[in-house]
């Protein structure tokens, strides 16, 4: 039997994030409800409560069969209250009319009502049934539901004492910013009275326990404060701790003073200690920003009571602990590992002292995430009790260990993350070159197990004073960070920054494989991220090739005129790897010719190609070379940790030819500078011979990049929409594939997201819109772990008939780092993140200044500046003018906005969803000469001929061309 309640009136905003983050997949939920239910008819009995919105909105299919299930009901009905004050108090021998009339006066609130009523219910159950007082706190609450839970946590939670709220008032703050508070950092942080009110200091913590610290009236507040609540109650808790803004506390100030007062006090004696721990730490005044201050406060006194006995035991935990959150997982595991990887972990996966402090029944919030992330200031590093030389041996012993065990090649998560904790942990003390080498040697595997791209960052400022010490093993660590596909602009930058910082000292050092690694960094970076960094592309080159001019003069000094050897190996890699990137652009290629001394491009890639085939084709030979030679064979294990020569010439050779294969689809044109059905095709086959040889190195990621890619040369080659369709079947079977490694690790997730998109897509170009707004709304967690592939996405979607797409606010917001800074200001002011007169303040920063506030002008209207935006682009394409002078503003700043095209595209497409053809025929315009000789200009092109009208096949078909090649 099912029953099935559907709620009329209660607002998602009275439950729980989880609730809400629930919703965007409702329909998808309640088809598993009505299926489980149905299968099990008789056996089970389940109830789902939905608000009307959501009811509203769910797929027309499953609302026909959840409609003789529904059981409306009026949350805001006094008898239904009642019951839920009756059954949350336990007053039994309360009369029901007094419940009854708390009840109607509780249905007056705005909103949040039976979450108010249950709140009632406990208030009653805590102060022996006394009405009066829950009565007079919903009339003071004067119908604001959140008002009347600050009352709660007022009379309830802090007993309406004003000096309980004085004692744990910095917790409540932490839990408004940050979220749960670990039952032990309500007790460091708690204040004392002698004569006046203070708070512990961190020399006052040292010799303390967690039981010398408890206190019995501070058992609750510890316990409520490391739960998380209700959307509304957490609201409140955000109002009176002054987050929403001075105006929202204004409701609260009359009855509830005295706690206002209380928070007020905490937060400005914290924010002080912050400023001035932060100050004697050299940060500027603008940089000394609240939530710091409120971290740097709980770490000084974590890392007091860290160094008592009970704790100090646990510091291999702690390690553990903290590699966790530093790489962004929030779930530390719980399972037993296996026997073989016990011996080397010990206990570390079992709960410790330290746990009361860092995690919350196993779970990591945010506020320890934050704290971990302070470790890069050796200051504010919570593992600096434990960098004695006995527990920094003890480090080093380990992670010697770890190195073992991977050597016979299997490397777990555990393991991984470990090994980052114990080098963070280091990272706080004193240690010599070769324990900061062996640890950050160790602890580079546990970048490629982040579980998402923000946490790359912390990770490698968490790390750095190591790499003061082994810089060589850090550069190798920025190599392997730059691989990763999904990097964010500020992770970008530090790359950058670190790898000018240390190449003075690598130019001076005798080692050649850092040399190596360096130039692999610069080129990944050039390669896959020079729009983020695109005012200083020239500079980056110039860099890359004085380390490569290095390694190419070492290796004529010592290399010999033929056969392999370790210097010509070196040499060939780093060529390879400066190769890339002038077959990225015709734009970098001038670079790299100019700096690098590079002339016959195709003569260069053949030779390379020559070596690598060579190399890969003898692998004895190989492993004898890393015998003689110990630099290579110190390279060759920081490549692949079981030490196979063979295997890391392999991935070099694999990695070059997809390399090739891709510069062969961006310029698979003809004489006519159409696009060239055979040479799509020969790309296609690269690109399968790619995925072949990817899947027998077990690199699944770059395996599925390959196939993908295939499949995508050999749509560009389609000649109608049905041909195209036909070809992009074989996403289905791609995804069916990326279904089966849910690993949660960003290299995976970041494939898995664009395997979704791809397949999405196709279900909608192909008719089957009910399956693809189903798996859109499942999965649009993993759609949106890759922004700018989600907004793409969800814009073709959108224009295939699908979905909600995306509006010009996200749109900048995922792509502000491909918008031109001159435009910058004027499209974030029609995006309505600013004001004019804001943009006009940014414009006054620019080197273009002239141009950006031409831009914010048209942007805002302005004729003369408009027409003045018109003639940019006249001068850049011949024979615009029909189409500019029906251009306003708006269109006119999109257009000139992206660096990159896929940026264009995006634009075109929002122009495209919003039915606005003339915008979308001039972003085909200006495409079509922007992005240099390659198939972005047929494409673009196509657009510019056939988008006048939107239900054109060809336009249709040129779009989603375009977006298969772009995302």
């Amino acid at each position: 039997m099912i029953r099935l309640l559907l709620s009329s009136t209660i607002e998602p905003g009275a439950y729980a994030e989880t609730t809400q983050a629930a919703a965007a997949a409702a329909s998808a939920a309640l088809e598993e409800l009505l299926k489980f239910a149905e299968e099990n008819r008789g056996q089970v009995l389940v109830l789902a409560v939905i608000p009307d919105d959501l009811y509203n909105a769910l797929d027309g299919e499953v609302k026909k069969r959840a409609e003789r299930y529904v059981l409306p009901l009026d949350l805001r009905d006094a008898e239904f209250l009642t019951e839920i004050i009756y059954e949350y108090s336990g007053c039994r021998k309360t009369p029901r009319e007094k419940l009854r009339i708390l009840a109607e006066k509780i249905a007056q609130l705005d909103g949040g009502y039976t979450l108010a009523a249950r709140y009632a219910g406990l208030w009653l159950r805590d102060n022996g049934c006394k009405v009066e007082s829950v009565e007079r706190a919903v009339e003071e609450a004067k119908r604001e539901p959140r008002v009347f839970f600050a009352h709660y946590i007022w009379h309830v939670l802090l007993r309406g004492s004003g000096d309980l709220a004085r004692k744990v008032a910095v917790p409540p703050l932490l839990h408004a910013v940050f979220g749960p508070v670990p039952v032990g950092v309500t007790y460091v942080t708690k204040a004392v009275y002698h004569g006046v009110w203070r708070f512990l200091k961190p020399e006052e913590l040292e010799d303390a326990s967690l039981e010398s610290l408890r206190e019995e009236a501070l058992e609750p507040i510890a316990k409520w404060l490391a739960q998380q609540h209700e959307d509304l109650v957490e609201e409140a808790l955000r109002d009176l701790a002054s987050l929403n803004g001075e105006e929202t506390k204004k409701p609260y100030k009359k009855a509830l003073s005295d706690l206002i007062k209380a928070l007020d006090w905490a937060r400005g004696e914290v924010l002080k200690e912050g400023a001035e721990t932060l100050a004697k730490l050299g940060v500027p005044e603008e940089g000394r920003i609240s939530a710091v201050a409120l971290l740097a406060f709980v770490v000084r006194r974590l890392a007091a009571v860290f160094k008592s006995g009970e704790v100090r035991g646990c510091w291999r935990r702690a390690a553990f602990i903290a590699g966790f959150a530093l790489a962004g997982y929030l779930v530390l595991p719980t399972t037993k590992p296996p026997e073989h990887v016990a011996e080397v972990l010990g206990d570390v996966s079992e709960s410790c002292a330290v746990d009361d402090y860092l995690a919350i029944d196993g779970v990591m919030p945010p506020l320890s995430i934050g704290v971990a992330q302070l470790m890069s200031i050796r200051e504010l590093n919570m593992l600096t009790p434990y960098t004695d030389a006995e527990i920094i041996k003890a480090t080093k012993k380990t992670a010697e260990r770890l190195l073992a065990r991977w050597r016979r090649g299997d490397i777990t998560l555990a393991e991984a993350i470990y090994a980052l904790g114990l080098a963070a942990l280091a990272a706080g003390g004193e240690v010599d070159g070769e324990t900061a080498d062996l640890l950050l040697y160790a602890a580079s595997s546990a970048v490629q197990w982040v579980a998402y791209p923000r946490a790359v960052l912390p990770v490698l400022a968490a790390l750095r004073s190591l790499g003061e010490k082994a810089p060589h093993s850090y550069v190798s660590l920025l190599a392997t960070v730059s691989e990763l596909r999904t990097l964010d602009q500020e992770t970008v930058w530090y790359l950058y920054d670190a790898l000018q910082q240390l190449r003075s000292r690598l130019l001076e050092a005798e080692r050649f494989w850092p040399l190596v690694e360096a130039v692999a960094a610069y080129s990944n970076l050039l390669r896959k991220y020079s729009a983020y960094i695109w005012d200083r592309r020239g500079e980056a080159v110039a860099d890359m090739c004085q380390l490569y001019s290095e390694i190419r003069r070492r290796s004529a000094a010592t290399a010999p005129g033929s056969g392999l050897s370790a210097h010509r190996l070196f040499d060939t890699t780093a060529r390879a790897r400066v190769l890339a990137v002038a077959l990225e652009s015709d734009d970098l290629a001038r670079h790299v010719q100019r700096y690098c001394g590079i002339g016959d491009l195709e003569r260069e890639v053949e030779a390379v190609r020559s070596v690598l085939d060579e190399a890969a084709a003898h692998p004895e030979e190989l492993s004898e070379i890393a015998k003689s030679d110990a630099d290579y064979a110190e390279w060759v294990e920081r490549r692949n940790v079981t030490g196979n020569a063979g295997g890391v010439v392999e991935n070099v050779s694999a990695w070059f030819k997809y390399v090739l294969a891709r510069y062969k689809l961006v310029h698979a044109l003809d004489e006519k500078g159409e696009l060239d059905e055979k040479k799509l095709e020969e790309a296609a086959e690269d690109f399968e011979k790619e995925a072949d040889m990817q899947r027998k190195l077990k690199q699944l990621e770059n395996y599925m990049t390959a196939r993908s890619l295939a499949l995508r040369a050999r749509i560009l080659a389609a000649k109608s929409w049905g041909e195209l369709l036909e070809r992009a079947k074989g996403f289905q079977e791609l995804w069916k594939e990326a279904e089966k490694h849910p690993d949660l690790i960003a290299e995976y997730l970041a494939t898995a997201a664009g395997r979704l998109s791809e397949y999405l897509v196709y279900l909608a170009a192909s008719g089957d819109k009910e399956m693809a707004e189903e798996l859109l709304k499942k999965l649009r967690q993993l759609l949106d772990y890759r922004p700018e592939v989600s907004v793409a996405t969800r814009l073709m979607l959108r224009l295939l008939g699908v979905g909600e797409g995306a509006r010009l606010k996200e749109v900048v917001d995922v792509f502000e780092s491909l918008i031109l800074p001159e435009f910058r200001p004027a499209i974030s002011m029609l995006a309505g993140r600013l004001q004019r007169d804001r943009a006009l303040e940014e414009c006054a920063k620019l080197f273009k200044t002239e141009l950006c506030v031409n831009a914010v002008a048209a942007a805002a209207g302005d004729r003369v500046t408009t027409e003045i935006l018109r003639s940019v682009i006249e001068k850049v394409v011949a024979g615009a003018r029909p189409l500019l002078d029906r251009a306003d503003g708006r269109t006119l700043v999109e257009v000139l906005t992206p660096i990159s095209s896929a940026a264009q595209l995006v634009f075109m497409l929002l122009a495209a969803v919003e039915g606005r053809a003339d915008a979308i025929r001039l972003h085909g315009l200006l495409g079509s000469v922007a992005y240099g000789d390659n198939v972005n200009q047929p494409l673009f092109r196509t657009v510019y001929k056939n988008c006048d009208d939107l239900n054109n096949e060809g336009c249709r078909l040129a779009l989603l061309k375009l977006y298969y090649y772009h995302f």
